[in-house]
């Protein structure tokens, strides 16, 4: 889940495929970018990549993990969805949860996510599915000495922030009340562990993604003056050293032809108005800033 400075995994990833679904919205990234933009983005599960090639802007995915990046390279082309290290311990943690609670039966889920009023649907979370087994369970998973912060830990460059497990409860309490669940697959795959019915994943047109084994920074910090007309990244301040992100910024803004959007999410909360406001409307539902640099 969590992203470091190659954008997505850590500037040395292990070659293993870490996430096999993209938890970036690319409706944030579609409104802010210019028709027909060269942009410059993390390949991670190809989904991002995907959608930005089909909406006919030219794409440079990077990643330093060569699995993850083949990965993409056929997710992109139409391939099937495969389990990374993200998704497997978030399904582990779902098992415990339906095996100690009713109220989180697939079939109790599922209905939660096919109602299309999102104040009927936070009303349930609050009332039934956010209870003392999933606090316990998220805790488990979490919390800095749980499952997922120790896979982070092992295969990424980043940490998840100081109280996430009820920074996490918050982020879904506030905007499973904001978004309708029924089409928003990051809400089924988060709570659920499956797309809804009848999503198809996109595909990017032939050629319009060019895959490149690299780390961010090192392509940012190699790339021509005004290269990209784009750069769209993940938590590539959380948990990261001030002067590495710094020279990342740095490259970045040489990269980008002036006044091109860089988008940089993260995990971590923010006092940024925007961010926060952008943040809410990434369907996700669990990121913590979107910010916007031109």
């Amino acid at each position: 889940m969590a992203r470091g400075i190659a954008g997505r995994a850590s500037a040395t990833p292990r070659p293993r495929l870490l996430y096999g679904w993209d938890i970036e919205d690319e409706q944030i990234e579609l409104a802010l970018l210019p028709p027909g933009s060269r942009v410059l983005a993390a390949a991670g599960a190809g989904e991002l990549v995907a959608h930005l090639a089909a909406a006919g802007h030219e794409v440079v995915a990077v990643s330093a993990n060569r699995e993850q990046l083949e990965y993409a390279r056929r997710r992109s082309s139409g391939g099937p969805f495969e389990a990374g290290s993200a998704e497997r311990v978030l399904d582990a943690g779902r098992k415990l949860i339906r095996a100690a609670s009713p109220a989180w039966h697939r079939r109790r889920v599922r209905s939660l996510l096919t109602d299309a009023s999102p104040q009927r649907v936070q009303q349930q979370w609050r009332q039934r599915f956010d209870n003392r087994t999933f606090r316990s369970v998220l805790h488990a998973t979490m919390a800095p000495a749980g499952m997922l912060a120790a896979a982070i830990q092992r295969d990424f460059s980043t940490v998840l922030p100081a109280h996430f497990t009820d920074t996490v409860r918050a982020r879904l309490d506030a905007r499973l009340g904001m978004h309708p669940s029924p089409g928003n697959r990051f809400a089924w795959r988060l709570l659920a562990g499956e797309d809804p019915p009848g999503y198809a994943p996109p595909v990017a047109p032939d050629g319009a993604i060019d895959f490149v084994a690299s780390d961010a920074l090192s392509h940012l910090e190699s790339a021509a003056p005004a290269s990209y007309d784009a750069v769209t990244l993940s938590n590539v301040a959380d948990g990261t050293r001030a002067d590495v992100v710094e020279r990342l910024g740095r490259a970045a803004r040489r990269a980008v032809v002036p006044g091109g959007p860089i988008i940089v999410r993260s995990f971590a909360p923010t006092a940024d108005a925007r961010a926060s406001a952008l943040a809410d409307d990434d369907r996700s539902l669990v990121w913590g800033g979107i910010h916007v640099q031109h």
